[in-house]
């Protein structure tokens, strides 16, 4: 954890954490669920939040109890992390925007699937929407930006890219992200114990699939 005090705000029964990155995010999003009292931990971009429950904690016992976990938060050690292959199919209507990101990044059309594979994503925050996962690539990209005119309907499972960031949409919703493919895994079934599919700090790995598999894939959040 770097050495400046993180902010900490509370309000009613949460308590939000300004941190400096994602690395310290990730550090005190495992810091806390080892040392446990807490009902929910809700990791952003630079940001946690943490609920406690206040019949057994005052909120200055809370902060308390915050600020002495984040002193044992310590780097996490990507390879520790849990890795989820994502698969997606890359063609068609199914990925309306491939070319124009590939020309935005400087390669061939045919080659943006082995790009987009090769990369290393680790997801960043959960958000916008349940499930609706935001991934962190380590490896430079050109910006590529949102669409000038936002679609009004951006299918499930549709992943997005604008640079280094890529996203993956959990239900159909509007959407201004290009989308440059899409997987037939659900990404949030309320009917499963773990209703999401990824969670902050995992590791994700895209995987090429065949339109004709894709097709033929059981609607499912695990593999």
């Amino acid at each position: 954890m770097p050495e400046n005090a993180p902010l900490i705000h509370i309000c009613d029964d949460w308590i939000s954490i300004t941190l400096s990155d994602r690395e310290s995010v990730l550090a005190a999003q495992a810091a806390f669920a080892a040392s446990g009292g807490w009902t929910e931990i809700v990791p952003g971009m630079d940001s946690i939040a943490v609920q406690f429950d206040p019949c057994m904690l005052s909120p200055d016992d809370a902060a308390r109890l915050t600020r002495h976990q984040l002193k044992s938060a310590t780097s996490v050690n990507p390879e520790s992390t849990t890795m989820v292959t994502i698969p997606v199919c890359y063609e068609g209507d199914l990925a309306p925007d491939l070319a124009f990101v590939a020309e935005k990044i400087g390669i061939e059309t045919d080659a943006f699937r082995d790009w987009h594979t090769s990369r290393p994503q680790q997801v960043a925050m959960l958000g916008f929407m349940p499930g609706f996962a935001y991934l962190e690539s380590p490896d430079p990209s050109p910006a590529i930006g949102r669409l000038a005119d936002p679609r009004q309907l951006v299918h499930a499972g549709s992943v997005g890219i604008i640079g280094r960031q890529s996203c993956i949409y959990s239900f159909d919703s509007p959407g201004g992200w290009p989308i440059i493919g899409r997987t037939p895994l659900l990404l949030f079934d309320p009917a499963q114990e773990q209703p999401a599919l990824l969670s902050a700090g995992q590791s994700v790995r895209f995987e090429t699939i065949s339109r004709q598999t894709f097709d033929q894939w059981p609607r499912t959040t695990a593999k």
